[in-house]
């Protein structure tokens, strides 16, 4: 098991770590116990990131919970300082997250994933509830889905959708010129993101490319994620959930969804109401919160209020403190 670090008042970045996952190794953030709380008392909480992110990305979060809870990040696997082992699909990321849990020795923890890192948690807490005490999902609940859509085409689209992906996996990294560059393009990305902490995360967002230059540190192939499931199954996996649930979506999320995605038809909270509505029923323990000035980059458009909607969830937990 890796050491925990030994944080101080003034102590800001988690110490680094690398952890097995399942077949794989994986980077981990370890933001440390509160000291006030004691090390053998503080609840454990673990974040996971979405696709084409990393770690790093979950800082605003952690930050605001490493006085109370312990918190880990981790890099899922083909992102961050995580290893490439080309493999992308739901029970792989489910998988690593269960092994990172076996080696931190975390019986029951709290979890908040982003986006792609929401749908995994809320998968895991759905497949093994006995691990989950709790589960945040922002932005979780996947792409929206028109009125009156037929279930068969969808299926149908996505599978294609799928293959058009992998077929093109095979074109080589974009190669950034140099960090001020891609910074530029974390800033063009995510406005919502101060000058400062674009940079970090372009910093540690990168890696050198080998003609020269930079590129993403996260693998092309990591695409192929999206052909491992379909919204039936994660809505099944959603009625599994027995454990208290926060989703959160952004009130702006439809500009995400038309602008990088291609939905024009995106409502501008991401889904038609009655959807959001049908979606969060399958849950059998969940509330929703709305945060009416953020896209889909919840925990960059408006961390303070992430973070508020958060606390007050885990403090109405039955014993917030166990």
């Amino acid at each position: 098991m890796p050491q925990r670090p030994a944080t101080t008042p003034s102590s800001t970045l988690p110490l680094e770590l690398r952890i097995a996952g399942a077949g794989t190794a994986l980077g981990l953030l370890d933001y440390g116990a509160p000291l006030t709380a004691g090390d053998a008392t503080a609840p454990p909480v673990v974040l996971l990131h979405g696709i084409r992110d990393l770690a790093w990305s979950m800082d605003s979060v952690a930050q605001a919970l490493r006085d109370r809870y312990h918190v880990w990040s981790l890099d899922l696997r083909g992102h961050g300082a995580s290893d490439h082992p080309g493999a992308y699909t739901f029970p792989h990321y489910a998988a690593d997250l269960h092994c990172a849990l076996v080696e931190l020795g975390l019986e029951r923890s709290l979890f908040i994933g982003h986006s792609l890192g929401g749908q995994v948690v809320c998968q895991y807490a759905g497949l093994f509830p006995e691990r989950a005490r709790a589960v945040v999902t922002i932005e979780g609940l996947g792409p929206p889905r028109g009125p009156g859509a037929d279930p068969e085409l969808e299926r149908r689209h996505q599978a294609r959708a799928a293959i058009e992906m992998l077929a093109a996996l095979d074109r080589p990294p974009r190669r950034l010129a140099d960090l001020e560059e891609a910074t530029a393009r974390v800033r063009a990305n995510h406005p919502g993101l101060d000058s400062e902490r674009a940079r970090f995360l372009a910093e540690r967002g990168t890696v050198a490319h080998p003609d020269g230059g930079l590129r993403w540190s996260w693998d092309p192939r990591v695409q192929a994620t999206w052909g491992s499931t379909t919204r039936m199954a994660n809505e099944e996996r959603w009625s599994w959930v027995r454990c208290p649930t926060l989703v959160v979506t952004g009130g702006r999320a439809g500009g995400f969804w038309r602008d990088r995605r291609g939905m024009p038809d995106a409502e501008d909270g991401g889904m038609a109401p009655e959807e959001l509505a049908r979606r969060l029923a399958c849950f059998q323990n969940a509330r929703h919160v709305e945060i009416a000035c953020a896209g889909h980059m919840v925990h960059f458009d408006a961390p303070d209020e992430l973070n508020r909607a958060i606390a007050e969830f885990l403090d109405s937990l039955p014993n917030p403190a166990l």
